[in-house]
């Protein structure tokens, strides 16, 4: 397959979803369900069974460290620009947030799997490391900003699923702990679906809504986040001397659209959720066109 077709696979499903929105078949909110889904069962189940067997290597622990590198650069930029313009506390939050936190789990992960296939995929698992690590770091800083509770923050982490699935895969990796025939065959029926199910729920989450009055500072953090965020990536490794697999998901990973999770730190903090939400659908479109430069370059 050629890039063009590989994006395209994933675009087909997020237009499907999209259609059936449109035509009544589902409604946005069945997004809502899906995520749930996704988040405590298939997705857990996806990453558990390709880690629990992986060859992991050294390099792969670095990852999560290149993505908060690329990540503090993003949110400079963010800072600068909305300081420029004389932004209010608030929507200079939402800019930084957006322009730093990337979407590797929920649209990194599939496309990385089309393109890498599962040696590729387990280097994105730790990759996303970072984007965690960025939600909790964010949620304690906007607690200290804007009020609210630490505890919050953390109860969310600690309930955050996937998170534990990593764990737990990495501690029967480590032990080699092997998995009985039902489990693993029932582990491999749930994350089957994990792919076909992000991708619908994504296109549920497309929202026309607000984008054209929010259109400036959105292509401004597409721009980033799609655009610079992969160059700086790419000339920091090039810098390390890093090569080979671990550097092509860190490229790709780092082109990926903002990430769902910075909507969630919007609505529990009061920050300018319109505008959250123009720029994960714009970013969300637009990435679909510029993942397919990157794919076509590093492959």
């Amino acid at each position: 397959m050629n890039s063009f077709e590989i994006i395209l696979v994933p675009s087909v499903l997020i237009l499907l979803g999209y259609v059936l929105k449109h035509f009544g078949l589902l409604e946005s909110r069945d997004s809502v369900v899906l995520s749930k889904i996704v988040l405590n069962i298939t997705l857990p189940a996806l990453l558990f069974i390709n880690l629990v067997d992986a060859n992991i290597t050294e390099s792969m622990l670095s990852l999560p460290l290149y993505g908060l590198m690329v990540s503090f650069v993003c949110l400079i930029i963010a800072l600068v620009f909305s300081s420029l313009r004389g932004y209010s506390k608030s929507r200079t939050w939402t800019i930084m947030i957006a322009c730093a936190m990337m979407n590797t789990g929920f649209l990194g992960f599939p496309i990385v799997l089309g393109v890498f296939g599962d040696y590729g995929f387990i280097h994105a698992i730790f990759f996303d490391l970072s984007t965690t690590i960025l939600f909790v770091v964010f949620g304690i800083l906007l607690v200290s900003r804007f009020g609210g509770d630490t505890r919050t923050v953390f109860k969310h982490i600690l309930s955050f699923i996937p998170l534990w699935a990593v764990i737990l895969a990495l501690v029967f990796n480590f032990l080699n702990i092997g998995l009985p025939f039902v489990i693993n065959n029932s582990l491999n029926y749930l994350s089957d679906a994990t792919i076909f199910l992000i991708m619908i729920s994504l296109g549920l989450n497309l929202d026309f809504n607000n984008v054209g009055e929010m259109l400036s500072d959105s292509i401004f953090v597409s721009i980033v986040r799609l655009v610079v965020s992969p160059l700086i990536i790419f000339m920091i490794l090039m810098m390390l001397g890093v090569k080979g697999m671990g550097f092509n998901v860190a490229v790709l990973e780092s082109g990926m659209a903002t990430a769902m999770n910075a909507m969630v730190l919007s609505l529990t903090y009061d920050l300018d959720t319109k505008l959250m939400s123009s720029i994960i659908f714009t970013d969300t479109v637009l990435c679909l066109c510029t993942l397919t430069v990157i794919i076509t370059v590093l492959t």
